[in-house]
């Protein structure tokens, strides 16, 4: 079948014609659009892409049906690998803690723990862009008591003990001097290894692993007065490509110039992290009480961007949510119409209520 030249029509960015077709993947210039796009062939095909020539449509379908069967039996192998490993490690705890059960996995995707912070909030935005609010920088002191919003070094304490005013603190930041990571986060679209401490208690950066290129970030956080189990993803982004993480410098993750998304308030607390996220040692466990952040696999992310994709509907981020989660499946090589249920803690829990 001779692709090249035929017209195509994409879901999000209209009208295009195919300009290459290698090996699985098919190159297509959009009318619209000034760069070409990539598409793994022959899955988009199958979901996000119609040929106008019909008779060649015709033969495509033909050759998707016997390519569906396999990639289903594929992906449901797949699934039932991943449910056993789930059931092994429920029994592990449950029932056979004498035996070591080992399920080898590989994490290549980090979610970030963040201290809430409205600064800089709007309708579209959750806020990470600026200094928190009065009401939220007392909130963290007193009674989240985060750590380095509770420490006399920082400016938020000295403001809330009158050492300082709101001019002076609103100007420190302006003139680009430190705060915290989370009053710049969404603004400098990076994180880092370590967690906030300043001067010489300034913790050393920690090692990684099988964090790379093309690896995706989630950064999460609680609302005030929620409880873990309300965790919430606020913000996603792909690291840089051809990027190495600096570890001298604190272990600087930062995110890639296009594949960056953030959400509301409203749009994040339809993405709760424990519906993506569970501990391998005890499923029903919601604990982030250790640690900066968490490692989680490929499937688990691109769930969590299929329902970003999902969220973004109807808004302006909805051609970027989609591409993202294109690009990540691409990438990652998972099929973007096969990507199994969440099997979170949260789901794990409801499961066994019902049981």
């Amino acid at each position: 079948m001779e692709f090249i030249g035929e017209i195509i029509k994409h879901k999000i960015f209209g009208i295009g014609k195919i300009t290459e077709l290698n090996n699985n993947c098919v190159k297509i210039k959009f009318d619209d659009i000034e760069e070409e796009k990539d598409f793994v062939y022959p899955d988009a095909l199958d979901s996000y892409l119609e040929l106008n020539n019909k008779v060649l449509a015709k033969q495509v379908e033909d050759k998707l049906i016997d390519y569906r069967k396999k990639r289903a039996e594929k992906r449901l192998k797949e699934e039932e690998l991943r449910k056993e490993a789930l059931e092994l490690e429920m029994l592990k705890n449950m029932k056979y803690k004498e035996k070591k059960i080992v399920i080898k996995k590989i994490d290549s995707n980090i979610a970030f723990k963040c201290n809430y912070c409205d600064g800089g909030s709007n309708n579209g935005s959750i806020g990470y862009k600026a200094v928190c609010s009065d009401e939220t920088i007392d909130y963290n002191i007193n009674s989240a008591k985060n750590k380095w919003c509770s420490d006399p070094e920082s400016n938020c304490y000295q403001y809330l003990q009158g050492n300082i005013s709101r001019e002076e603190l609103d100007l420190e930041i302006n003139e680009n001097k430190y705060i915290c990571y989370e009053s710049k986060m969404l603004k400098e679209w990076r994180t880092f290894t370590v967690a906030n401490s300043n001067g010489k208690n300034k913790e050393k950066s920690k090692k990684l692993r099988n964090v790379n290129p093309g690896s995706l970030v989630l950064l999460t956080t609680i609302l005030p007065k929620e409880k873990e189990k309300g965790r919430l993803i606020f913000a996603v982004y792909l690291l840089q490509e051809n990027y190495e993480i600096k570890y001298e410098k604190e272990g600087v993750l930062e995110a890639s110039d296009k594949y960056r998304i953030e959400l509301s308030v409203e749009e994040s607390k339809k993405l709760k992290f424990w519906d993506y996220y569970f501990n391998a040692n005890n499923p029903e466990k919601i604990s982030n009480s250790n640690g900066l952040y968490r490692y989680f696999d490929d499937i688990q992310a691109a769930q969590v961007l299929k329902k970003i994709s999902e969220i973004k509907k109807g808004t302006s981020d909805e051609a970027l949510s989609t591409e993202l989660l294109e690009h990540y499946c691409k990438i990652k090589d998972i099929d973007v119409n096969e990507i199994p249920e969440l099997s979170g803690a949260l789901q794990v829990i409801s499961e066994n209520k019902q049981q």
